[in-house]
């Protein structure tokens, strides 16, 4: 990806190692990428001008909850693609589960199945998604 066409994802875990390999590979994907630690890092992010084409988030985030965050997002961004990430298995928002723009994964995952999903969810086109 080059120039105006690269995409830009926001990246919010707790998990420094986790953080750094998501990243990591989101970079060789040719994606830009943000860093936040946790929902009080990522507000600020999410409420600036700044372009953000998917939110990939931790759901068990210290303070406030990725489905949380999730929500104050959608206050500005209603068509903010998310990814969450989470320890547990079938773990599911069911006032998210209806709108179509986000899913989720559990952790650990198998990278190739990670690029794939997020491959996948960058070439849907946006809609706009009220939560």
């Amino acid at each position: 990806m080059a120039g105006n066409d690269r995409k830009t994802i926001l990246v919010i875990e707790d998990e420094r190692m986790v953080q750094m390999l998501v990243v990591d590979i989101l970079n060789d994907l040719g994606y830009s990428t943000l860093e936040a630690r946790d929902a009080n890092t990522a507000l600020p992010i999410l409420e600036s001008g700044q372009t953000i084409d998917l939110m990939v988030t931790d759901i068990g985030l210290p303070g406030m909850s990725g489905w949380d965050l999730a929500r104050r997002a959608r206050e500005s961004r209603p068509a903010l693609k998310i990814l969450f990430l989470t320890g547990y298995e079938n773990e599911q928002s069911p006032e998210l589960d209806r709108d179509g723009s986000h899913d989720v994964m559990a952790k650990p995952f198998d990278m190739s199945a990670f690029e794939a999903k997020i491959t996948d969810m960058m070439a849907q086109p946006l809609e706009k998604n009220i939560v």
